[in-house]
C-alpha cells in the first residue's frame, strides 16, 4: 500500500499560494489607495478587509500564469436603508475605480478590476450597521432595475473565522487547508475553464468542512509519533460526500429522468446551498468526476509501486504533482508497523 504522502506534501508546496505574494499584496494595496483617494464625497463611511481564499488562507496558484483573483470586502458604517438601493452604494465603489484599469465592470455580486496582465480584483459591498445586527450584501449590476437588486444576508468575517479555526489543533488546520488544496487543483485540472457547472471554490471548501476527519497513522509505537495521512483524508471526504447524493428526477420529453442530487450549505448562517446555480445535468457531471478522483484515489492507495501510485494522482490533479522515481522510493512501499487513526470532524 501507498500513502504518498511525502509527495501529496510536495504537491502542496507546489500549489499553494503564500499569504505573503507579493503581486497580489500589490494589487489590492493599490485598489485600496485608489478607493481612498477617489471614493465619492457623498459615500458612507468604510472599512476594508481581505476575504476569499486569500484570507481563509486555502488560495492556489491559477493553473494560467497571471489569473489571479483577490477579494476585498468594504464594510460601510451603514444600514441597509440608509442609501436608496444596492446599486447606489456599489456605485460609490465603481465611480472611484472606474478609469483606474480598461475594464471595470459591475457585476451582480462585486465591482470587479481587470488587470492587462489578468489579475482581477473583487470588491464587495456591505451594509454592516443594522438594526437587526446582521450584515448584508449589495447586489445588481448598473443595469438592473431597482426592484431586482437584493440586499442578501451575509457573514463574510464570520465565514473566515470559521474556515479558519475549523480545528483547535494547528497541525490538524494544515491537513484540513491542504485537502481543501488538492481539491481546487483537482477542479481546475478536471474542468475546463470555461465549463458550466464548475463548482466554485468555496462549494469544494465547504464539502471538506462539512466532511473531512483528521487522518494520521503512528509510525513509531514506543514514542507514540503519528505522522499525517492526505490520502486516506481526502478518500474520506470524497466518499462520504458521493454518499450523500440522493436521486432528483427532471421531465425531459415526456418521461421522468433520474439525476444525481445533493446540496452544499455555507457554514455560517443564512447557510444558503452552494450548489443551487447547478443544474441536474452538471450535478451529474460533477458526480461522474468525483467517483473517477475516488476511484483512483483508492487505486494509488492498493497500489505497491509508490512512483505507479503517484502516476495514478498525477492524473487527477495534473502536472503539478510530482512522480518519485523507483530508484528514489526503493521500487516498492515499505510496509512498517503503523496504526491508523482518525479523529471524527
Amino acid at each position: 500500500m501507498s500513502h504518498c504522502q511525502k509527495q501529496f506534501e510536495e504537491f502542496h508546496d507546489n500549489i499553494k499560494l503564500s499569504d505573503e505574494d507579493s503581486i497580489l499584496k500589490e494589487k489590492r494595496d493599490i485598489i485600496i489607495e485608489r478607493l481612498e483617494s477617489k471614493m465619492p464625497k457623498d459615500a458612507k463611511s468604510y472599512s476594508h478587509f481581505n476575504q476569499g481564499s486569500y484570507a481563509m488562507k486555502t488560495g492556489i496558484k491559477p493553473l494560467v500564469e497571471g489569473k489571479y483573483d483577490i477579494d476585498l470586502g468594504l464594510f460601510f458604517d451603514m444600514s441597509k436603508d440608509d442609501v436608496g438601493s444596492p446599486v447606489e452604494a456599489k456605485k460609490w465603489v465603481y465611480d472611484a475605480l472606474v478609469g483606474h484599469t480598461n475594464d471595470v465592470t459591475m457585476k451582480t455580486p462585486c465591482v470587479t478590476v481587470t488587470y492587462a496582465a489578468g489579475y482581477h480584483v473583487d470588491v464587495t459591498v456591505y451594509a454592516a450597521n443594522n438594526s437587526d445586527d446582521k450584515v448584508y450584501l449589495a447586489k445588481g449590476k448598473l443595469s438592473t432595475p431597482i426592484e431586482n437588486q437584493k440586499w442578501d444576508e451575509s457573514n463574510p468575517k464570520d465565514l473566515i473565522k470559521e474556515i479558519r479555526n475549523r480545528f483547535p489543533n494547528s497541525d490538524d488546520r494544515k491537513q484540513f487547508r491542504r485537502i481543501i488544496r488538492y481539491l481546487k487543483r483537482w477542479k481546475d485540472v478536471q474542468f475546463s475553464d470555461t465549463a458550466n457547472g464548475k463548482p466554485t471554490g468555496i462549494a469544494l471548501t465547504s464539502i471538506v468542512y462539512h466532511n473531512i476527519q483528521i487522518k494520521t497513522e503512528v509510525v513509531d509505537l514506543f514514542s507514540g509519533k503519528k505522522e499525517y495521512r492526505d490520502l486516506d483524508a481526502i478518500i474520506h471526504v470524497i466518499s462520504s460526500f458521493i454518499s450523500q447524493f440522493t436521486t432528483k428526477y427532471e421531465l425531459e420529453n415526456g418521461e421522468w429522468v433520474p439525476y444525481p442530487f445533493v446540496t452544499v450549505s455555507l457554514p455560517v448562517s443564512p447557510y444558503p446551498n452552494l450548489l443551487e446555480k447547478m443544474t441536474l445535468k452538471q450535478l451529474k457531471v460533477f458526480k461522474d468526476k468525483l467517483e473517477k478522483l475516488l476511484e483512483a484515489l483508492e487505486a494509488a492507495k492498493a497500489e505497491v509501486d509508490p512512483s505507479e501510485a503517484a502516476k495514478i494522482l498525477k492524473k487527477q490533479f495534473g502536472d503539478s504533482f510530482p512522480v518519485p522515481s523507483k530508484d528514489d522510493t526503493g521500487k516498492k512501499a515499505s510496509a512498517p508497523a503503523v496504526i491508523p487513526s482518525s479523529e471524527s470532524a
